[in-house]
């Protein structure tokens, strides 16, 4: 394993940071994770608004979304959350609000872009009903009817996603234990923790699970005719990059992540989304927010949830021996 370790010093991985030891010369800070959905859009957001920022970084695979220090940050034991000055801005959604809106700076629009109330109309559309789409379901419930994927990607191999669903089944007893540990933040872990319980009852139900793909294919086939309405060069809804075209841009690669993306868009069947997301991957800001192969790896091999060891702790292991593989294709 020498080679792999070897490897592993060379990569360059962000680092979580403490906005006030280090003298920042910003004023903007997110607690993110490169790997979370809803982290995602908010630092493509930020790319694209070229707005000067420093990423703290929350390793989500040992839990620090619940640690106590966090959890004083944000109750909900939730990223990203955004600080700027004093103020602790929560939830994807209402960060990418703030930044438009509130944040006092010159930034390229994402969401007033536009004179035409039609257009304003359909970008406010297509991000409320991408929005809407449980990207946590989607992501867990693939683990639970892998049949229904074809090939997933990193870092969601097979051993990986052994080990995010036996630390998902656990979840709830967890967030009851860490809600005997938090007082402040009980009621609203112990609420977290029936949503989890509910969430399961879906997973568990291929029946329902189907449900869930069917309104995504729903969802496409809408954002299919729009791509289709656009003239060459265009994206989701005008000649600029806006806000829907991030929520977009996030949910093709987790789906292309999960192995889902013959079932929703390749093969002739959504000609339009494949043009899309292969113009989309070559986008300065997509490029910065998604972690490249090497950073998968890395997060992969460094990172062994406590949590998640004792009750996969086989399947930890099982992850060291394909990377160990993987390795020796990238190397020789």
């Amino acid at each position: 394993m020498h080679y792999i370790q070897k490897y592993l010093e060379n990569l360059q991985i962000p680092k979580s940071t403490n906005p006030v030891a280090n003298g920042f010369k910003t004023n903007v800070f997110l607690y993110c994770n490169y790997y979370s959905f809803y982290s995602q859009k908010v630092l493509m957001a930020l790319y694209e608004k070229n707005i000067e920022f420093e990423p703290l970084l929350i390793d989500i695979t040992k839990g620090e979304q619940y640690s106590s220090w966090f959890l004083e940050i944000n109750p909900r034991g939730e990223i990203p959350v955004l600080k700027v000055n004093n103020s602790i801005i929560p939830d994807s959604t209402r960060i990418l609000d703030f930044l438009e809106f509130h944040l006092n700076q010159e930034t390229p629009p994402l969401i007033n872009l536009s004179t035409d109330s039609k257009v304003l109309s359909n970008i406010n559309k297509f991000r409320e009903m991408i929005e809407a789409l449980p990207a946590g379901l989607i992501t867990v419930g693939s683990f639970f009817h892998p049949h229904l994927c074809g090939s997933p990607k990193l870092p969601f191999i097979l051993p990986v996603r052994e080990v995010l669903k036996s630390g998902d089944l656990s979840s709830s007893k967890n967030l009851r234990k860490l809600a005997k540990e938090n007082p402040k933040a009980e009621k609203v872990l112990l609420y977290k923790a029936e949503i989890q319980d509910r969430k399961h009852e879906i997973l568990s139900n291929e029946e329902e699970y189907l449900k869930v793909l069917n309104i995504v294919d729903e969802v496409l086939s809408q954002v299919e005719l729009q791509l289709a309405k656009q003239s060459e060069g265009n994206w989701l809804c005008c000649e600029q990059f806006s806000i829907a075209d991030i929520n977009l841009a996030v949910l093709l690669q987790r789906l292309w992540e999960l192995g889902l993306e013959e079932r929703f868009w390749l093969n002739g069947k959504r000609p339009q989304i494949d043009n899309y997301y292969h113009r989309i991957k070559e986008r300065e800001s997509f490029k910065k927010t998604i972690p490249s192969l090497p950073v998968h790896i890395k997060m992969i091999i460094t990172s062994q949830p406590p949590a998640y060891v004792g009750a996969a702790g086989a399947v930890s292991v099982g992850v060291v021996i394909a990377l160990a593989f993987i390795f020796k294709k990238l190397i020789h």
